[in-house]
């Protein structure tokens, strides 16, 4: 919305309050209800029907526009009593991130994808040039054996290490982190 009162709204709710003559949005502690001549008010993200709570979570970054439709309106749950309101969301290049006012804002790039680990493969061939490699396996996809919990990893060492620092990280199946570190000689 090319709105300077839409863009310094946080959501729909705080845009909405005061501009719609006998709309009345109450929020207790989470709990929306928004009516209009005393029946609730119906909602539509991008013509689909959702509720008040979903409606007061939606960013008014990301609204393109928002059509009100005065009671009675028929087609709304309910009979349509309280009217409606539409909400329509900013589509493909549409789409903007405008910071609210008075907000700090960082732009941060995202996590760059899994590329394969290169790890040589001395069973079909022979070099000449020293492994001189310090890590000598990563596999960020390890799964365990669902009845002994156990995996078996096989890796080629390098031409020089003696002793291995085992950094083992990742999630269980109760979404607990897990970090376990080793030496083993």
């Amino acid at each position: 919305m090319n709105d300077t009162r839409a863009q310094s709204s946080f959501n729909v709710f705080q845009y909405l309050s005061g501009s719609v003559a006998g709309l009345n949005i109450n929020n207790n502690g989470g709990d929306v209800n928004v009516t209009w001549r005393g029946s609730n008010t119906s909602f539509f993200l991008d013509e689909m029907g959702i509720d008040a709570e979903t409606a007061g979570t939606i960013n008014m970054n990301e609204v393109a526009y928002i059509k009100v439709f005065r009671p009675p309106f028929y087609g709304g749950s309910g009979g349509g009593a309280g009217g409606a309101i539409a909400i329509y969301t900013r589509k493909g290049n549409d789409a903007k991130s405008i910071p609210g006012r008075g907000l700090a804002f960082k732009y941060l790039e995202g996590y760059t994808a899994i590329k394969q680990f290169y790890s040589p493969n001395y069973d079909n061939e022979t070099t000449a040039t020293a492994d001189l490699r310090e890590t000598l396996y990563w596999n960020p996809y390890i799964i365990t054996n669902h009845l002994k919990h156990k995996a078996t990893i096989e890796f080629y060492n390098n031409d020089v290490t003696k002793k291995y620092r085992i950094v083992l990280c990742g999630m269980n199946a109760d979404g607990k982190m897990t970090w376990i570190e080793k030496t083993v000689e």
